[in-house]
């Protein structure tokens, strides 16, 4: 490619060729850009002219023109010259170019193609947000306008986002598990420039519930915590907590602190309960369950408070 005064011109390597004399150019041009074709003749004839002509006919003679008027001028910069000059390009411009005498020799051939930049196909490519169920095949898609066709490369991860080496328009997903759930760039790539999308993808999964111990031996007056975790997707609607051995529900009170933690974007969530210094009587040992409910179903997980034996 070169640049001549903000003329932005892609020439394909092995596109000029030269037939009995003439030359044969490929150019890629940005739609909205100038163009410059050029035509070199030093053996005219006093008699005769230089024409451009294109699909819609004859366009010059000369420094004559006679179409597009506002839009093409011939210059030049040497007395052998005949450049035409379209002064902003679009699709009507587009297709083949021939600078010849007026005889009807043919000096230079031309073919015009617009090029342009990669965009997104919305209506054919997938969401901003995704959510697939887990253990589902599904499918990412991007797709991408753009002359020449832009190639598809797929990135993930939000922050350094690491090059998957998988190419094409479509991303599949087969089988697909929660560690899958990240953000995913495609990137559209030619030769006029690139493009990025993004899809964040979400993978659902059934609730899940585990306790940091089965078993707690403690003492009357002793503080001992439960702790459980509580997993699934998505994480927001999961109502997380934990019940004494009647069913109700434990609440930061006389009794119990309470807390939830849980780390923005992880669709987990911590929960411990706490007794309070003193209130551990004979009667609270028993089992004690961490319930997780959301849109996915319900799961428990039983801890046992025993108390501890003098000889333990």
């Amino acid at each position: 490619m070169f640049y001549n005064t903000g003329i932005f011109v892609t020439i394909y390597l092995g596109v000029l060729t030269i037939v009995a004399g003439v030359s044969h150019n490929k150019i890629q041009i940005r739609r909205g850009e100038p163009a410059t074709l050029m035509c070199y003749f030093q053996d005219i004839d006093a008699r005769e002219s230089i024409r451009w002509k294109s699909k819609d006919g004859l366009l010059t003679s000369g420094l004559v023109v006679y179409k597009h008027p506002s839009n093409l001028e011939v210059q030049k910069p040497t007395q052998h010259d005949w450049n035409l000059i379209i002064k902003k390009v679009d699709d009507t411009f587009a297709g083949e170019y021939t600078c010849e005498t007026s005889n009807e020799k043919v000096i230079a051939r031309y073919l015009l193609e617009i090029v342009d930049a990669p965009r997104i196909i919305p209506e054919r490519s997938s969401a901003f947000h995704e959510e697939f169920q887990e253990g589902s095949t599904r499918e990412m898609k991007c797709y991408f306008s753009g002359v020449p066709t832009p190639k598809v490369r797929w990135y993930r991860g939000s922050m350094d986002a690491v090059d998957t080496r998988i190419t094409g328009e479509i991303l599949r997903l087969p089988d697909v598990t929660r560690y899958a759930s990240d953000t995913y760039i495609c990137e559209g790539e030619n030769d006029v420039g690139s493009l990025n999308y993004t899809i964040d993808l979400q993978v659902n999964f059934p609730v899940e519930v585990d306790v940091m111990n089965e078993v707690i031996l403690a003492s009357v007056g002793d503080q001992p915590s439960l702790v459980c975790v509580v997993q699934g997707q998505p994480i927001k609607p999961i109502s997380a907590y934990w019940a004494d051995k009647n069913g109700i529900r434990i609440e930061t009170a006389w009794q119990f602190i309470v807390t939830t933690e849980q780390e923005e974007g992880i669709p987990v969530k911590f929960i411990t309960a706490t007794f309070k210094a003193g209130t551990l009587g004979k009667h609270d040992f028993g089992n004690y369950t961490c319930v997780g409910a959301g849109n996915n179903g319900e799961a428990k997980k039983v801890t046992q408070l025993v108390e501890r034996q003098p000889w333990a």
